[in-house]
């Protein structure tokens, strides 16, 4: 039975993709927080999956729980590496602590780099192995900077970068990388963001921030549910795209139009239209 790792598996994206992987007969070997979260997967899901429980930044709880994965893949490898497991610190860049920015890129970049390069002997750097896959689970944030948004924005754009340098290097064993890169999704990232911003309300960006969780609830309206990223998922593993990056996006070309072509002055002017609106806009 071939082996899916999946970071992050408690809500959302990975506890879908968990889901759907093992109705196509996958193992999946999922990373959660809390060991609540894995009683409650264990219990849905038994033996069709492993379930290891360390937060992400603990380096040291990571490496010993990592061990009953390398027991399950030291004979067969592994098929697939999902790198999903992230967080959204929102709030003006001028606001943030340096241990809420650290936090946001350790969890998004960090730990990203560190998972990957433990289990990469597993996916075909080590010749004994056939080559395998990884997808990292970036954002449109990676591609469009969004203000109020700065932390995440930068953390998705490092995230970009990093699946473009491993897909490079990696090329000479085989092994296949490419990012999902979703816009709004029905998940819990941006919700539990609600309430957050209120601690700026006394800034210069009070104004502007006051109505941020009417934003939020907006643009949820309209947001993908999370079985289209599984969907995407599937097809990369199955073999049915070759694409090293997949935008999911309602409006993909104004989204590119956006990021990649108009000049940055107007995008700006833009961005500040849309934000005075205080109705529809989303920092993703």
């Amino acid at each position: 039975m071939p082996y899916i790792f999946i970071t992050g598996v408690s809500t959302g994206i990975g506890f879908d993709a968990m889901k759907t992987l093992i109705q196509h007969g996958y193992h999946v070997i999922g990373t959660v927080r809390k060991e609540i979260d894995a009683a409650s997967i264990r219990q849905q899901f038994a033996e069709k999956c492993t379930i290891l429980v360390f937060d992400v930044t603990d380096v040291q709880t990571c490496l010993s729980e990592m061990q009953k994965a390398f027991t399950l893949i030291k004979k067969d490898g592994l098929h697939t590496l999902i790198n999903n497991a992230g967080i959204a610190v929102p709030g003006p860049l001028e606001c943030l602590t340096d241990e809420e920015f650290e936090l946001q890129m350790n969890v998004n970049v960090l730990a990203v780099r560190r998972i990957t390069n433990l289990l990469l002997p597993y996916l075909g750097t080590n010749r004994n192995y056939k080559p395998g896959i990884i997808i990292n689970i970036s954002s449109v944030s990676g591609l469009f900077n969004s203000p109020y948004n700065g932390a995440y924005c930068i953390s998705k754009h490092a995230l970009e970068s990093m699946t473009d340098v491993y897909r490079r290097e990696l090329s000479m064993f085989g092994i296949r990388v490419m990012a999902i890169e979703p816009g709004p999704i029905k998940t819990e990232i941006w919700s539990k963001s609600k309430g957050t911003l209120d601690r700026f309300k006394d800034t210069a960006y009070g104004e502007l921030l006051s109505s941020a969780d009417k934003m939020i609830e907006s643009s949820e309206k309209s947001a993908f549910d999370v079985g289209v990223i599984s969907s995407i998922i599937v097809d990369i593993i199955t073999g049915k795209t070759s694409k090293t990056r997949h935008l999911v996006h309602r409006k993909p070309f104004l989204f590119k139009l956006l990021a990649y072509y108009l000049p940055d002055k107007m995008v700006d002017k833009l961005v500040a239209k849309t934000i005075a609106k205080k109705d529809n806009y989303r920092p993703v």
